[in-house]
């Protein structure tokens, strides 16, 4: 009996696609494409994609680390001090600033901002400035 008898990352078929500007302006592609290999040029079967993009800003928050006195396991009596107070008036004044922003969005960035308006307000203009580098231009 024959079979294929192929090993992990052995390379079986391939196909070059020129992903079109249609796409990265919102269209989405649903397309099959021929496959080449051993056989020749698209004689190897073919595949269906699927091909959308969306951008989005990214929000990154900081990573705190937690440093214990000695080596070895937390404490079982230790508790992590509790999240800053975030004031609703706070949020409201940054989302009358931003209404495209989500209001989770901003109290997120104010928690990681520890309730700092100024901080947080500066950290959405970086994530809205970000946003747009992103884009593709036409």
């Amino acid at each position: 009996s024959s079979g294929i008898n192929a090993e992990y990352g052995q390379r079986i078929a391939y196909a070059k696609i020129a992903v079109p500007d249609s796409v990265f302006q919102g269209h989405t592609l649903d397309e099959w494409f021929p496959l080449s290999g051993k056989l020749g040029e698209g004689k190897e079967g073919s595949i269906n994609l699927i091909i959308s993009y969306t951008t989005m800003p990214m929000i990154t928050l900081p990573y705190q680390r937690i440093h214990y006195p000695y080596m070895g396991a937390a404490p079982e009596h230790f508790t992590p001090p509790p999240p800053p107070e975030i004031k609703e008036s706070d949020v409201t004044a940054i989302k009358d600033m931003f209404p495209e922003v989500d209001k989770e969005v901003i109290r997120t960035v104010l928690e990681s901002k520890h309730g700092n308006l100024d901080s947080a307000v500066a950290a959405i203009l970086d994530i809205m400035g970000s946003g747009d580098s992103n884009q593709r231009q036409n």
